[in-house]
């Protein structure tokens, strides 16, 4: 790679160096450590399951019945997504989270549960792992700022936990939280403007390089579509942010597979949306004096590794 930190050439490089299909520092292959916790609610969910079922069938007393749909909603927590139940509570277009709010609505899934569904008292540990490995793509988001960290320490970066350590480091960099390195903190120390669209937006890094400061937005897409489209449009909105400070950069960083159809190669006539995107892109890392940054891992690596 050459030794240069422009953002034009640094997007150049990351047209050069694809995202590979497989990136190791996104795999969560690990056995799910709260595994017993999960099989144990699964468990009670059944046996609750199994007694409001008989009891129906049986028409034993509505306030009995009541009793034991009440044991299942307090019993229904963040251990209960990977049950039958907490699966089919998305098949009846809700979340785990908007049903723990709701208890006549959960009664109500529990009954089409109970009516369409085989209930039985089995709650294997692999299938149950299974359901946490579906889900896996939920926890990606700190990966990727885990695995930039790790690349900022590779070139001397220290990850630092208080202000006064990201400003006596020459070097150091610090993930954007709502305690210590919260937007309204970072505002009033650096006199910056951090004027996202979003305001509620938390982006995701602060880095340091002697007087430079760089704030970078990650994210980690493999697949397009209308929420990946949307994700992409928030990183153009990140690229488009200006400061009045000529030391204070804004990176949009984006890995995965479909970085690479989104900056390398010909855009099908029939991907408008994508082409789009990738003319604005080009066109804003084109304009005169413009001092953002659009890369993928290969040109953050450039950026960092060569920065003075």
């Amino acid at each position: 790679m050459k030794n240069i930190s422009n953002n034009l050439d640094c997007f150049k490089i990351s047209q050069e160096n694809p995202e590979p299909q497989l990136d190791p520092d996104y795999f969560i292959i690990e056995r799910e450590v709260e595994i017993k916790e999960y099989i144990k609610n699964v468990k009670n969910l059944k046996e609750i399951l199994i007694t409001i079922k008989k009891l129906k069938e049986n028409r034993e007393d509505k306030n009995v019945i009541e009793k034991y749909f009440k044991k299942l909603f307090d019993n229904f927590n963040e251990f209960s997504n990977c049950s039958e139940l907490g699966c089919f509570v998305n098949a009846c277009d809700t979340t785990r989270d908007l049903i723990r709010k709701d208890f006549e609505s959960f009664k109500r899934i529990t009954n089409f549960f109970i009516q369409k569904r085989i209930i039985d008292d089995k709650a294997p540990e692999n299938w149950i792992q299974a359901v946490i490995d579906n889900n896996a793509s939920r926890k990606k988001g700190k990966l990727g700022e885990d695995k930039l960290i790790k690349i900022l320490a590779g070139f001397g970066y220290k990850p630092v936990k208080s202000w006064e350590e990201f400003d006596k480091n020459k070097k150091s960099v610090a993930s954007f939280s709502n305690s210590v390195f919260s937007f309204k903190e970072a505002k009033l120390r650096l006199q910056i403007g951090l004027k996202t669209k979003n305001q509620e937006k938390m982006l995701d890094l602060l880095i340091r390089r002697n007087n430079k400061i760089f704030i970078l937005e990650a994210k980690h897409l493999n697949t397009g579509g209308g929420e990946q489209n949307k994700q992409i449009d928030e990183l153009i909105k990140i690229l488009e942010l200006k400061e009045k400070e000529k030391n204070v950069f804004y990176i949009s960083f984006l890995d995965g597979t479909y970085s690479n159809k989104l900056i390398i190669g010909e855009i099908p006539k029939r991907s408008r949306k994508l082409s789009k995107q990738r003319k604005q892109i080009e066109g804003y890392l084109n304009k005169k004096d413009f001092k953002n940054y659009w890369i993928n891992t290969a040109g953050f690596i450039n950026l960092f590794k060569n920065l003075n």
